[in-house]
């Protein structure tokens, strides 16, 4: 007598159909991972932790690395006067704080207050007889003037001359401590990298063009209503085409910043905005130039300024705001090539990732 193993046969045609899912040493199809299926619990709450957490630790350090004991470090100064006075007032202010400034002596008062008006020094130093004229720009950073001042008081003390101080880029009276520009690059930052943020998390399988066109509407809106919202409070009392110069540079900067969230989500997906705000907050906003100015910040915060893209939007758009377009040519050209290297580098990871796509679909 001979027995047959028993066979158990689906009780119905779509039971041959079912397959595990989520299980790759089982079966790997494009359809048959879950997509549906909810992170746990844990998984969450380490997402939740840990976001908030990275923000407050990055920024915390950036922040109070760059800006906890401002000092000057290399700021330009100009000294003018006899020979022989501004060459003893070199040696012993730099005897007093060696590395602190990069003086330059002249006699031609005139040309001294020029440089401070185009920004090639922070401030001047005037010795004409029995005056001492202390030349700053307060637009360029009120912490920045004082620290020209504080230099000046001694040199009159020394001289037995009085103080006068000539202010060639004053501050609007509405914004006196020379904030709401700064104010100005954090919205047009923030505005820039959540709209990439937001319409990343609604679309979740949106294309790089819905990224694009949402970086150029960005671009175009965030500025400009930025602009009008700062020019409630405060009166800038410029030209119509001076304001149309700040917002342009606005969108160049908000333009790009929408382009690095965008990068960034492309390369990192949903981890995107660990990195959005490393660099766009953490380390743009202390090199800025906006708290501190880039003469009294740490070297390594200077180096910062003069390469990454917040110190590039703010200094072009105080320069053309409070100096008549001084230097703004060089923070501008800052701007754009980082915007070209951006605009590459998306460029050159979306073809990679549509060349692995048809490699894996063949």
């Amino acid at each position: 007598m001979t027995t047959e193993t028993p066979r158990t046969t689906p009780s119905t045609p779509e039971d041959l159909l079912e397959m595990p899912e989520n299980h790759l040493d089982v079966v790997v199809t494009p359809d048959s991972l879950d997509s549906s299926r909810r992170a746990s619990l844990r998984t969450r709450l380490i997402a939740v932790i840990s976001m908030p957490l990275f923000f407050l630790v990055a920024f915390s350090l950036c922040y109070v690395s760059a800006t906890h004991a401002p000092s000057p470090h290399d700021m330009g100064l100009t000294i003018a006067g006899p020979a022989a006075v501004t060459e003893q007032l070199t040696d012993a202010v730099n005897d007093k704080a060696a590395g602190a400034f990069d003086i330059t002596q002249t006699t031609d008062a005139a040309a001294a207050r020029e440089s401070v008006a185009n920004r090639d020094s922070v401030g001047a130093v005037i010795i004409d007889g029995a005056t001492v004229t202390v030349v700053v720009a307060s637009a360029g950073s009120r912490l920045a003037a004082q620290v020209v001042e504080s230099v000046a008081t001694p040199i009159a003390t020394q001289l037995g001359a009085t103080v006068t101080v000539d202010d060639v880029a004053p501050l609007p009276a509405d914004d006196p401590s020379g904030t709401v520009l700064f104010f100005y690059l954090i919205i047009c930052t923030i505005g820039a990298f959540l709209s990439i943020t937001v319409i990343s998390q609604a679309i979740r399988k949106g294309s790089l063009r819905s990224k694009l066109f949402t970086a150029v509407g960005a671009g175009i809106v965030v500025p400009v209503l930025g602009f009008a919202m700062i020019s409630l409070f405060v009166d800038f009392g410029v030209t119509f085409g001076t304001a149309a110069g700040v917002i342009g540079v606005g969108m160049i900067y908000t333009f790009t910043v929408a382009l690095l969230a965008t990068l960034f989500t492309l390369l990192l997906g949903q981890a995107a905005v660990l990195a959005e705000i490393l660099f766009l907050v953490a380390l743009n906003f202390p090199s800025a130039g906006g708290s501190v100015p880039m003469s009294m910040l740490p070297p390594f915060w200077q180096v910062v300024h003069n390469t990454w893209v917040g110190a590039g939007g703010l200094e072009a758009m105080r320069s053309i705001l409070y100096f008549d377009g001084a230097q703004a040519g060089r923070w501008i050209l800052q701007l754009l090539i980082w915007l070209v290297v951006v605009i590459v580098l998306i460029a050159v990871v979306s073809v990679v990732k549509k060349r692995r796509a048809a490699a894996q679909s063949r």
